[in-house]
């Protein structure tokens, strides 16, 4: 995963007892990449210098709701230093839009040691978050969470935020990896087959240039890629200019927008230059959105995609199965980029594709294609037999603003930025 630009709406500044020897830094917020965007699901972040982890407590006031955690709630493992991570993460969702306060005090046993007050703009405002906080509101949810984020907070089975195209589609519309005829035909072929490619494609001059500033950032190191290897590079959208220009493509973001009812909100982006080879997965495990369908994956061809390159691949219909969740598999929150018990989750999605007989459906563009799916489709990256052939691509991933983003194999909040153009 590829987390956004950290920020502080204050200067960075520390507070210190001299009665517990520990410090405290300013409370900054994680997981957005501008401090303007104070919607949804945020995680809140502080450091606490030799804390005694045994007697740690933190209250938390914001926006009315007040919650007192435990030191395994809000404590990250301590690093070499010995300074530990605190965080803990607001539903902003169930407070005012508007100017909104967070307090937090560290409790140490008698002694109590606040955080500078972290002021934030809450900025809840499309009818689906409205929809949202109505759901959380009946649900019972707490404002203030600990630091583990996970899909039983949120009612998927009792709540009736529901995406407008759950149970909308058209049976008559052939399965077709053709660009579409226009935008509305695009989008009747995502309702009714889990992805489709857009009528539009990136503009060559974009293609070229984001080729040509990849291969000198990986030359110069910039950007983290072992040569010749089936490597993801993470977030060269923060680097490259080509990149982000394909992150704010004005056609993408207006199929999302039609296609969401809702603003788009990017959360990363992951480049490929050779294929990815891997396993048949959903998305929504890993990019998770409360409610379901309002997260989506848009696939960009950087070049002609060949035979046995390691190519793309589809499982037309599968998206109408629903998610799977960490939880229902029994799978732990992965700590250390260890995925090793997500064994169970491949199996689970064999079972599915075996169970309905979906058929795998193999995508080779030309460079420009703009390939989008819904969160529960089903893809993969097929077996690189020819490795003299690369695979040169770039995959973004958005959500829709009203509703909650986080990652739920990880426990995080998702890092979501608005895209202004």
């Amino acid at each position: 995963m590829v987390l956004g630009s950290l920020f502080d709406s204050r200067d960075p500044g520390s507070s210190e007892s001299s009665e517990t020897g520990s410090a405290l830094t300013s409370l900054w917020v994680r997981n957005r990449g501008k401090a303007s965007d104070a919607f949804g699901l945020l995680s809140v972040n502080g450091v606490i210098l030799s804390p005694n982890d045994t007697d740690l407590n933190l209250e938390v006031n914001f926006g009315g709701h007040k919650r007192r955690l435990n030191a395994e709630e809000v404590l990250a493992p301590p690093s070499q230093d010995g300074t530990r991570i605190l965080e803990f993460h607001l539903l902003t969702h169930l407070v005012a839009n508007g100017a909104q306060v967070v307090n937090a005090v560290v409790v140490l046993g008698e002694k109590r040691i606040e955080f500078p007050p972290l002021p934030l703009d809450i900025n809840n405002d499309t009818s689906l978050a409205r929809q949202v906080a109505l759901d959380l509101r009946e649900s019972g949810a707490q404002a203030i969470q600990g630091r583990i984020i996970d899909s039983s907070i949120f009612p998927y089975d009792n709540g009736t935020a529901r995406a407008w195209f759950d149970a909308d589609f058209d049976d008559d519309i052939p399965m077709s990896l053709e660009p579409a005829a226009d935008a509305e035909t695009a989008q009747r072929h995502l309702l009714r087959w889990g992805f489709c490619v857009l009528h539009e494609q990136l503009p060559p001059q974009i293609v070229e240039d984001f080729k040509q500033q990849l291969s000198t950032a990986i030359d110069r190191g910039d950007l983290a890629y072992k040569v010749g290897s089936s490597d993801r590079i993470h977030g060269a959208h923060q680097k490259l200019p080509a990149a982000r220009a394909v992150w704010l493509y004005p056609p993408v973001l207006q199929f999302l927008q039609d296609y969401f009812k809702d603003t788009p909100c990017a959360c990363q982006t992951l480049t490929y230059v050779n294929g990815s080879e891997q396993n048949a997965h959903q998305d929504s495990i890993h990019l998770t959105p409360y409610p379901n369908g309002f997260m989506c994956g848009v696939w960009v061809a950087l070049e002609d995609v060949q035979e046995n390159s390691g190519e793309l691949f589809v499982y037309p219909g599968s998206h109408r199965r629903g998610s799977v969740r960490a939880a229902q598999l029994g799978l732990r929150k992965v700590v250390d980029n260890d995925y090793s018990q997500y064994v169970l989750f491949d199996q689970a999605i064999n079972e599915i594709i075996q169970t309905n007989r979906y058929e795998r459906l193999v995508y080779r563009p030309k460079a420009g294609q703009i390939l989008v799916w819904h969160e529960n489709t089903i893809h993969g990256g097929s077996p690189r037999l020819d490795h003299s052939r690369t695979r040169l691509s770039v995959v973004s991933h958005y959500f829709a603003k009203g509703a909650i983003g986080y990652y739920d194999s990880r426990g995080e909040a998702a890092s979501l930025e608005t895209l202004d153009q």
